[in-house]
């Protein structure tokens, strides 16, 4: 099959860099998932982009479709003739449509049943002629956090075309040739494709304007004439662009970037440019009296820029080489300046006044239209927290303060001023105002842990990790009472990251903090529930059970937090003899046991032996094993090893010594293989039967104490389905 080189961008208003991953991944993947429906697969599809462009290359494209053949089913075999014989009207109108005779047709065998029809040779069309649909529909099934409609159309009967941004050009080319395509705006053609890029809004080489469209042939082509034009396509380059010029900063200014930049990755700073550059800037030191909690927030979050270590300074990124007269360093300074005077008045303003004492002002703000106020949310929190405590030995006292205190920064003006700090400077203030450290230490960091990446930040003791796991549950609760549950990819609430953050605690929270929670998951939502009985939801009587959708929901996330470290087939056998009515952390102690074990000889014979167990075994009520009644050597033989073992084995599983449990019920797969090989478990006799059924039961029973063997599967990691 021949090929050609193709490529396609698409010239677009600035994205927002943190979209951009995620929109060229998509789009990769989307068009490749076309190019196969078409049966134009086969050639690596590659993307690159900035916060201006988005690129698909194709190094490898084939020319055209291959030949195929194709069925076309007619009418059912069963009506194709009549009682006579004769052709019926449904065969011979399904000939004459399609231009044949009856003869010409023949017998098809499908999954659905046999057919009346025929096959054709399918010519396959030249990938020019296809590649116009393809483009419209991979824009199509583009998804974007927020997409802006501007009053586009594409010509392929879909209507109304949005976008992440408005599209401004487009380049498409196959081999040497454009591909067919433009996109309407207001009814006029305003984009299409043809040969011509743009490069960087305000650069270009000596003698040329910036901005201004030239003519590229190739992909290769393209990389070049952007970089010509100040423009570096793979994300790649731009951040090591960037690094070096980092790099020189840090040295000029004798300090080395803070560590922890907030999720503000160099990939993220290299895409909100096109050409990589940066400027050292410096603010007075009369600011550095703020916490740096404060500064780096305004830094980071607001302005994007990277703050140094012990020094008054930071590193700004600019889409420009350079900075020669220092206007852009001194429009730096001025806006970081502007923030940190608005952020240290805030300070001042905000001390003046108890943290305690905003505790009403929360009264005003909103948590949901349903579940009333932060106010509202506080007086569930408060008890929910003093009883965990209760719960994990550690003082109800203590917890209650802090739940009472957790969310009084939100009153504050420097919390509406900077949305970020939520918690952070709740605990700030706390300490400034003679609070406990422990206390404003929980307080600071109650909303940690907000997903299940390690360093992502967890709550500084077993407290703030008491009111966080409050604070989570109460949402939980909460939003499954009133009816907002995620649906498909809409989780506006972020339920699914509360739900990780009740069990990264649950799970982390002793090695971290040292608190220790043996409390089932049902009884901590059960409790959570119960809550609800505060205004405004006042749950009715009839209402306090937890909804089995919320322990769904729950117990799913559990299911994705542990695929990361077991097995799927191992999370089933655990799952299977109870999830919700367990600790979490016993839990991962079952899934620990069952995993080590699982690769002994003994273990893989008694999980297939419990297949055939699960089988056989039906849910009649069986009476009691009697020994009397055993006829076989080995029936007597299996009962004798199984109340040798059961004694020791109940006594592990009791202490939570799964794994020891497991290896001395593993003991017994001899006396189990040579019951199954001897002894006629379906016997005629009905005692016969009825006792070895018993006996496999109470078998059964004692083993799936730990977990049920019988959903463990032999080999290779089995598919997630």
């Amino acid at each position: 099959m021949r090929t050609r080189p193709f490529f396609w961008e698409i010239g677009c208003e600035e994205f927002p860099a943190s979209w951009l991953p995620d929109t060229l991944h998509q789009l990769g993947r989307v068009f490749g998932e076309e190019l196969e429906r078409l049966g134009l697969a086969g050639g690596k599809v590659e993307v690159y982009g900035t916060l201006r462009r988005l690129v698909v290359h194709v190094p490898k494209l084939a020319e055209k479709q291959p030949h195929r053949r194709e069925e076309v089913t007619g009418p059912p075999a069963a009506i194709a003739k009549t009682a006579e014989g004769e052709w019926s009207p449904a065969a011979l109108g399904f000939a004459r449509k399609n231009q044949l005779t009856p003869a010409d047709l023949k017998l098809l065998r499908t999954k659905k049943g046999d057919y009346l029809g025929f096959v054709r040779e399918v010519k396959g069309q030249p990938a020019l002629e296809l590649l116009p649909g393809i483009l419209a529909t991979t824009l199509r099934r583009m998804s974007f956090p927020k997409f802006m409609n501007w009053d586009a159309e594409i010509e392929d009967g879909g209507g109304a075309f949005a976008f992440g941004r408005p599209i401004r050009w487009m380049v498409c080319l196959l081999g040497n040739k454009v591909v067919p395509f433009e996109i309407r705006v207001a009814g006029k053609v305003r984009v299409r494709a043809s040969n011509k890029t743009r490069g960087h809004r305000f650069l270009a080489p000596p003698g040329k304007k910036p901005n201004v469209p030239f003519a590229v042939t190739s992909f290769r082509d393209l990389e070049r004439g952007l970089k010509k034009y100040f423009v570096l396509l793979d994300p790649a380059d731009r951040e090591a662009r960037l690094e070096k010029e980092i790099r020189k900063l840090e040295k000029k200014a004798g300090a080395k970037r803070i560590a922890d930049l907030g999720g503000l990755t160099n990939r993220i700073l290299a895409d909100l440019v096109e050409w990589p550059g940066a400027v050292l800037g410096k603010y007075p030191k009369e600011f550095t009296a703020l916490p740096e909690e404060i500064r780096y927030t305004v830094l980071i979050h607001h302005q994007k820029y990277v703050p140094l270590k012990k020094a008054p300074a930071f590193v700004a990124v600019t889409n420009m080489p350079s900075d020669r007269k220092g206007y852009i360093r001194k429009g730096s300074e001025r806006v970081v300046v502007a923030r940190l005077r608005d952020a240290q008045f805030f300070w001042n303003e905000d001390l003046k006044k108890p943290l305690e004492g905003r505790l009403e002002r929360l009264g005003g703000v909103l948590f949901h239209e349903k579940l009333g106020s932060y106010r509202d949310k506080v007086d569930r929190i408060v008890p929910l927290a003093s009883w965990l405590a209760t719960e994990a030995g550690q003082s109800p006292q203590v917890a209650g303060r802090v739940a009472r205190l957790a969310k009084c920064d939100l009153a504050t003006d420097m919390v509406r001023e900077f949305p970020e700090l939520q918690g952070v400077m709740g605990g700030l203030y706390a300490r400034e105002q003679g609070e406990p450290e422990e206390v404003s230490a929980a307080i600071g960091t109650h909303y940690r842990p907000l997903s299940l990446e390690a360093d992502e930040g967890f709550p500084a003791n077993a407290t703030g990790a008491i009111v966080s796991l409050a604070d989570k549950l109460d949402t939980l609760a909460g939003m499954f009472a009133v009816g907002v549950e995620p649906t498909g990819s809409r989780d506006p609430f972020g339920l699914r990251r509360q739900a990780l953050g009740v069990i990264r605690i649950l799970l982390e929270g002793e090695e971290r903090v040292g608190l220790k929670l043996e409390v089932s998951l049902r009884a901590l939502l059960a409790r959570a529930w119960r809550n609800l009985t505060v205004p405004p939801v006042l749950l009715p009587q009839e209402r306090l059970k937890v909804p089995d959708e919320l322990g769904e929901f729950l117990t799913e996330r559990l299911r994705y937090v542990f695929s990361r470290d077991f097995r799927f087939d191992e999370i089933n056998a655990v799952f299977a003899v109870g999830v919700l009515d367990r600790p979490v952390e016993e839990l991962r102690r079952r899934l620990t046991a069952v995993a080590h074990l699982r690769g002994s000889a003994d273990f893989e014979a008694l999980s297939v032996a419990f297949k055939r167990v699960r089988n056989i075994l039906s849910d009649d009520k069986l009476p009691p094993v009697d020994s009397e009644a055993f006829v076989e050597e080995a029936e007597k033989e299996l009962w004798t090893s199984f109340r040798t073992v059961e004694p020791g084995a109940s006594e592990l599983i009791a202490q939570g010594r799964f794994a020891e449990a497991l290896r001395v019920l593993s003991r017994l797969r001899p006396q189990v293989d040579t019951f199954f090989d001897r002894v006629l478990v379906m016997a005629p006799d009905p005692r016969l039967r009825q006792n070895r059924l018993a006996l496999l039961s109470t078998l059964q029973r004692l083993f799936t104490r730990v977990a049920d063997l019988s959903e463990i599967v032999a080999g290779p990691e089995p598919a997630s389905s």
